[in-house]
């Protein structure tokens, strides 16, 4: 009897552990899943054009950060963002035609370390989208947040879509 306790005690342990630490954590493959294709971009926008003097930081349109933009640009994304809880972001800035080298909607898509460490950033990133609900939206799940921003809330009807749109990814994967 002493064994089949001892047995069953086991099993509900080990059960407890893979429901407590069995959510998934994205790794860098999901960002080519969600990010903002060509074909995504509302009309009369286009990827925007990074300026000579950001070129320094910013390498590219879209991009996957390299470890000094991270570092340098986790804490001017969100307040109090830290960088070394970041393993990669991609970023898509989208920019009105008529001024390609504008910001006008900006997608953030960050992974963080693992679950854990992400759900302390994620509440910071939660917190700033509070305050400024009328321009951006967050979606979270596990170790990963897609953050959208805008500068014109005239705009915000975009950001509003992607995010539907990658809601609908993210219960695909």
């Amino acid at each position: 009897m002493k064994k089949f306790l001892t047995g069953i005690m086991v099993a509900v342990f080990v059960a407890l552990v893979f429901v407590n630490y069995g959510s998934t954590e994205y790794s860098d493959n999901v960002i080519e899943k969600l990010k903002i294709s060509t074909n995504e971009i509302p009309e009369g926008f286009m990827f925007g054009k990074v300026p000579d003097f950001a070129k320094r930081v910013l390498k590219d349109n879209p991009w996957l950060m390299d470890r000094d933009a991270i570092k340098f640009l986790t804490g001017r994304i969100y307040p109090g963002g830290d960088f070394n809880q970041v393993s990669k972001i991609h970023m898509t800035i989208l920019a009105d035609r008529e001024h390609p080298f504008g910001d006008d909607i900006v997608c953030y898509i960050i992974l963080y370390n693992d679950a854990k460490t992400a759900k302390n950033e994620i509440m910071k990133i939660n917190e700033y989208v509070g305050f400024n609900s009328d321009r951006s939206i967050a979606l979270s799940r596990d170790n990963m947040v897609v953050y959208f921003c805008v500068d014109d809330i005239n705009h915000y009807h975009y950001i509003r879509e992607f995010a539907d749109a990658f809601q609908s990814r993210l219960e695909s994967l």
